[in-house]
């Protein structure tokens, strides 16, 4: 499939991944009353080696970090300690996202076990998370990760996966990102930060 995204068909060519539409019909976004998924969240053991593959085709750059994940509840249960390694950028106006093996959670890991890069799950940025997890889950795709922090009214931080694999081959992640009760997007960040990198030594 090739699209007018063609950074986008280079980078998933090169990792011999599908564009969303060929694993997922849009209509399935739609009758969940979900966005069009903005975010393609790839599995990788190697994920230094990955972005600068991906920066080759034109992608990026990408803000590459290991983090720690507080508050991340796997499958009901508190992760302590868990650290995750993340790369965000952008193939044309399409968010991608390297994730590592990770420490504390096999989340990313397992479907590493007989691959080196694997499609792991598609990113949506949507407010309402409440009533959109009771939607997915009556849907029958459970959840099965939750992490992010509040500060009260000032900042909300929520993003919780859904197993969508058995109908889907993915997960279903959704971002509730906001301030003040209004959506927040992280874009602009990442956007000022690729900016910033091409002229400044970041």
């Amino acid at each position: 499939m090739e699209t007018s995204n063609r950074v986008l068909n280079a980078v998933l060519k090169e990792f011999s991944l599908p564009h969303v539409e060929e694993r997922v019909p849009r209509d399935v976004f739609y009758k969940l009353g979900l966005r069009f998924p903005q975010q393609y969240a790839i599995a990788a053991r190697d994920v230094a080696a990955c972005v600068k593959r991906a920066e080759a085709l034109g992608a990026g750059p990408f803000l590459h970090a290991t983090i720690p994940a507080p508050n991340w509840v796997e499958r009901g249960k508190l992760i302590e300690g868990c650290k995750l390694e993340v790369a965000l950028g952008y193939a044309g106006d399409r968010q991608v996202e390297f994730l590592g093996p990770g420490h504390g959670t096999e989340h990313y890991s397992s479907a590493l076990r007989d691959t080196d890069v694997a499609f792991h799950h598609v990113g949506i940025y949507q407010n309402g998370m409440d009533t959109i997890a009771s939607r997915l889950e009556a849907a029958g795709y459970p959840e099965v990760v939750r992490g992010g922090v509040i500060f009260g009214k000032a900042l909300n931080f929520d993003f919780r996966y859904f197993d969508a694999r058995a109908d889907l081959g993915i997960y279903l992640e959704i971002q509730d990102f906001s301030y003040f009760n209004r959506e927040l997007s992280i874009a602009p960040f990442l956007h000022l930060y690729a900016k910033l990198k091409n002229v400044l030594p970041i």
